[in-house]
């Protein structure tokens, strides 16, 4: 019972999670490779630099590649949010201008 509402939750997981399951299964295996291979203080410093750099060099190539598919909807979706709220605004504006009638 417990097996199928994991199966489920993986099968159903976006693009998204699948990058930090990728991610955390990379720590781990860095992790598990530092354990079991013997090497110098300076050795393993090198290693987790390097390896710490093509990571985050494949997270920034992940990440301007998704911008570039969907960055002009989320900008479309932000510039209309703006104006729906600027509209709302000014018309709470005018309603309450004009409900409350000139003050004489």
């Amino acid at each position: 019972m417990d097996h199928d509402f994991n199966r489920r939750s993986f099968e159903s997981s976006s693009g998204g999670s699948a990058l930090i399951m990728f991610l955390a299964g990379a720590a781990v295996g860095a992790a598990a490779a530092l354990i079991f291979a013997p090497s110098t203080g300076s050795d393993a410093r090198a290693f987790l630099g390097r390896r710490g750099r093509e990571l985050a060099d494949d997270v920034a190539t992940r990440g301007k590649q998704i911008w570039n598919e969907h960055g002009d909807r989320v900008t479309n979706a932000v510039k209309r949010g703006y104006e729906q709220a600027t509209g709302t605004a000014r018309n709470e504006a005018v309603n309450g201008a004009t409900e409350s009638g000139p003050s004489m």
